[in-house]
């Protein structure tokens, strides 16, 4: 079975899905029992980047509310460094670079 490549295009359609799914379920959620309003910020949140309008509509609220704006950014930098590795600055990917051995002359 091939392993998933994850490039740019395939990150970039996972969050599309992501974000569409949250909003629609949201939607659903907003007539049946369940947090409609919060999943649909997720969505919004996660397509903001993308979608013009979901980004001034995330400005507005981080504008409106910026303590908890704050706190989102926190948790955000505290996911991203806990899942996201650097690499070093000679490494390729999925390569490591042999370091050549030292003479003693």
């Amino acid at each position: 079975m091939k392993r998933l490549i994850w490039n740019k295009h395939t990150k970039l359609v996972a969050k599309h899905a992501a974000g569409w799914f949250c909003i629609v379920a949201g939607l659903i959620m907003c007539i049946t029992p369940g947090q409609g309003i919060l999943t649909i910020l997720i969505g919004i949140y996660l397509l903001a980047d993308e979608i013009p309008l979901f980004g001034r509509m995330r400005d507005g609220l981080e504008h409106r509310f910026p303590k908890t704006a704050e706190f989102v950014h926190k948790q955000k930098d505290k996911l991203h460094a806990r899942f996201h590795r650097s690499k070093p600055e000679n490494e390729e990917v999925g390569r490591s670079v042999p370091t050549p051995p030292k003479s003693d002359d």
